[in-house]
């Protein structure tokens, strides 16, 4: 195991123990899936999705626990990626894996940084003053 892939970007790092290592694993995931070969790309792809559902209803709970404001619009955001993920998930299970690695190496992490930095650090902000 590289320390790499171990560590965050620190642009990435909120100082909730719990969102950085979520946010800390799919990255992870992120970077095996964009080293991955097609064999291995679906199950890898599957692992993600897994991944981003618990993500993503772990950050609900902690919305739902501090009351947080920006509720409806987090949720709308993580239903957008779920959906895509969903399509995606569609080509990469008939062995289309090439508009998922697209995906995966250009979108998602230019997504994930600005989620981060702005409704992921509201909610982190949200738990500290509640």
């Amino acid at each position: 195991m590289t320390h790499s892939s171990d560590t965050l970007d620190p642009s990435l790092i909120l100082g909730n123990e719990d969102m950085d290592g979520m946010h800390r694993e799919f990255m992870t995931l992120l970077a095996t899936l964009d080293q991955a070969d097609n064999p291995s790309f679906a199950a890898l792809f599957s692992q993600l999705i897994a991944h981003t559902q618990a993500h993503f209803e772990q950050e609900q709970e902690l919305m739902a626990a501090c009351g947080f404001s920006a509720v409806q619009e987090h949720r709308a955001e993580h239903t957008k990626i779920l959906g895509e993920l969903a399509q995606f998930e569609k080509r990469v299970l008939k062995g289309n894996t090439v508009m998922a690695r697209a995906y995966i190496r250009d979108r998602l992490p230019e997504w994930f940084a600005l989620h981060v930095a702005t409704m992921d650090s509201a909610l982190v902000a949200a738990l500290a003053e509640a």
